[in-house]
């Protein structure tokens, strides 16, 4: 299947430092670390875009410095599940694809077939349901 928009996945490594050669890259108290955050263009899969912070700063944090663009598909992991950018993106017309945090409150709205679909074992449209999703 080919997509007529671009498809990007969303990421982040950390990159493990010695704690006295790099003091300001705070991650823990016996070591240091960068984080490298990542846009994969997965039509060359190849970077799109990259930021690299401390290693202690979480992809929630990170994801709003991403720049994304409207009509783009976006793949990331329930690291980067905040309610208020994933409101944002949709708000954006930035269409995105994740894994939602074990205890998220939602219900389904539509259940989608994906008999045609070999590796696909699910596709629902849901709505989130829980006290900070209302605010």
């Amino acid at each position: 299947m080919e997509l007529e928009q671009a498809a990007y996945a969303l990421d982040a490594t950390t990159i493990d430092l010695c704690l006295s050669l790099f003091p300001w890259a705070k991650f823990r108290t016996t070591k240091n670390a960068v984080k490298l955050h990542v846009k994969l263009n997965h039509a060359g899969y190849l970077p799109n875009f990259a930021i690299a912070t401390e290693g202690r700063v979480h992809e929630q944090k990170a994801a709003w410095e991403i720049p994304l663009e409207k009509g783009d598909v976006t793949v990331f992991d329930k690291a980067y599940n905040n309610l208020v950018w994933l409101q944002t993106l949709e708000n954006a017309g930035i269409f995105f694809i994740t894994r939602l945090k074990d205890n998220a409150d939602y219900h389904v709205v539509d259940r989608r077939d994906v008999s045609g679909f070999e590796h696909i074992s699910s596709d629902h449209a849901i709505e989130m349901t829980g006290y900070f999703s209302r605010h």
